[in-house]
């Protein structure tokens, strides 16, 4: 469970980071420092994981057994600890909890390859090279 927290932790380095352009100078070192993250900033997608699959707040709460307020900090941008980020990717069907800091949108391609034969996996394999020929001599 720790290399969730770890997988987290990373991810919200990385926005921050991203999100340090609008920095303020330190000190008079002329260093700039990165503002802490707005609490309105949301580092995973699990309102949106709650709607591709129709379900509300309320459903959320009702199974995973805790409190409408905190699901809605979720929703808020709270992000949730080890037990629940493993019980949610459980309720959304996900292979891991790391899934829920990935849009919706973006998994599309995990299942495109999912449950597919090895023959099956290769024939896709040879049609990507041959579109993007460049990519294959990587």
């Amino acid at each position: 469970m720790a290399y969730i927290v770890a997988y987290v932790a990373t991810i919200v380095k990385e926005k921050v980071a991203y999100r340090a352009n609008d920095g303020v100078k330190s000190a008079g070192l002329g260093l700039r420092m990165p503002r802490p993250p707005r609490a309105s900033q949301r580092f995973h997608y699990i309102p949106e994981w709650a709607i591709r699959r129709g379900v509300t707040q309320a459903d959320l709460a009702r199974e995973l057994n805790t409190e409408k307020s905190t699901v809605t900090r979720w929703f808020q941008g709270t992000i949730p600890n080890e037990q629940y980020l493993v019980a949610l990717a459980g309720f959304f069907g996900l292979d891991e909890p790391a899934s829920l800091f990935r849009h919706p949108d973006h998994d599309w391609m995990t299942e495109l390859f999912r449950g597919r034969s090895r023959q099956e996996l290769e024939r896709m394999r040879d049609t990507l090279k041959a579109a993007f020929p460049r990519a294959a001599k990587v």
